[in-house]
């Protein structure tokens, strides 16, 4: 079980892709927490969570839009049942307006989910946006020894059209970037604005701007001490180790205080770097694995040759460059190439 459930709500909007005009349907009571529930909050935040690249930012002034206004009245009125039902309602409302005159969006469910997170033990408010698609399901055929192929309707939970979560202890505190928003391919851009707009998302920046802002300070701090040896570590070494404190977070997170206390004890370059070169990165912020891994990991190819190497190969002398000559000390690659040219 990934997620505690707090209050659960489902409305309905009703809208096509080639109508401007838009309906919801809204529930007059919160679902029953039971099996099935969970089940739901589960998989909507495991979806959530294994997305890469996501949208990170404030939410605006209560004055400059409807929804982060609802969210603080919630907020100050202590996230109760009759609160969280009335904030998903009127929010609900105010999505309505937006996506008036708005062709190409789709309607759907949104599940408003309020639950903490285990892992974490934060406090999260969620809405997702979930379709119906059709499976296909085996069938036994009445007075007939065999199966037929038949079909079923069913909430599509691995794809969803939107989702964003709010993170009540950040908002609360005013700790920086509390909204986390799937980001969706360029050619659903101007459809995520909409909803964008609606949420209210101020100064949104990706995971891989940030986790790229997090690598440029990372390769101006100063090489830190590695402990068995007493030594600095060269660079290769930190950069590998950086990789691995990263990945080590199940859930997908970075947080400066803790990469600070891994690498520096109780020193603090990172947050002196921040503060000197006015760089706006949260103490804790969900990385893009892909810029990451290009940090210590590389790739180029030319001419249809492919080579993945990464730092340490380089530092260790395993692959050395001289003018336009490439040499790979490997006595295992060359074994396989001596195999297949004998072949």
């Amino acid at each position: 079980m990934a997620t505690l459930i707090h209050h659960l709500a489902i409305h309905e909007l009703k809208k096509a892709a080639d109508e401007s005009g838009a309906q919801v349907f809204l529930s007059d009571a919160c679902m029953p927490v039971d099996e099935r529930a969970q089940a739901l909050a589960d998989k909507l935040h495991d979806t959530f969570v294994r997305k890469e690249d996501t949208l990170q930012g404030f939410l605006s002034p209560p004055e400059d839009a409807l929804f982060p206004g609802y969210f603080q009245i919630l907020v100050e009125q202590g996230m109760t049942e009759e609160a969280f039902l009335t904030f998903s309602k009127e929010t609900m409302n105010a999505l309505q307006l937006t996506l008036q005159g708005v062709l190409g969006a789709k309607g759907g469910y949104l599940a408003y989910l309020d639950y903490t997170e285990e892992v974490s033990n934060q406090r999260v408010l969620g809405i997702f946006l979930v379709r119906d698609t059709e499976g296909l399901v085996f069938r036994k055929e009445e007075g007939q020894d065999r199966f037929a192929l038949g079909t079923v309707t069913y909430l599509n939970t691995e794809k969803l059209a939107m989702a964003c979560r709010l993170l009540v202890g950040k908002f609360q505190a005013g700790e920086g970037r509390c909204v986390e928003l799937i980001k969706h391919a360029k050619s659903q851009k101007a459809i995520s604005e909409y909803f964008m707009q609606w949420i209210g998302l101020d100064r949104p920046e990706s995971s891989r701007e940030l986790t790229q802002s997090f690598l440029e300070m990372v390769e101006e701090l100063p090489m830190p001490v590695d402990e068995e040896t007493g030594e600095t570590m060269e660079e290769g070494q930190f950069r590998e180790k950086v990789l691995q404190f990263a990945n080590s977070s199940p859930q997908k997170v970075i947080n400066i205080d803790e990469f600070e206390q891994e690498f520096y004890k109780n020193e603090n370059p990172a947050q002196q770097y921040l503060q000197d070169h006015q760089v706006e990165l949260d103490k804790e912020f969900r990385f893009d694995k892909r810029t990451l891994n290009q940090f210590y990991n590389h790739k180029v190819s030319a001419e249809k040759i492919y080579l993945y190497f990464n730092d340490g190969h380089l530092k260790r002398g395993q692959i050395t460059v001289e003018g336009d000559q490439i040499t790979i000390n490997s006595p295992e690659l060359a074994e396989q190439l001596m195999q297949l040219l004998g072949d």
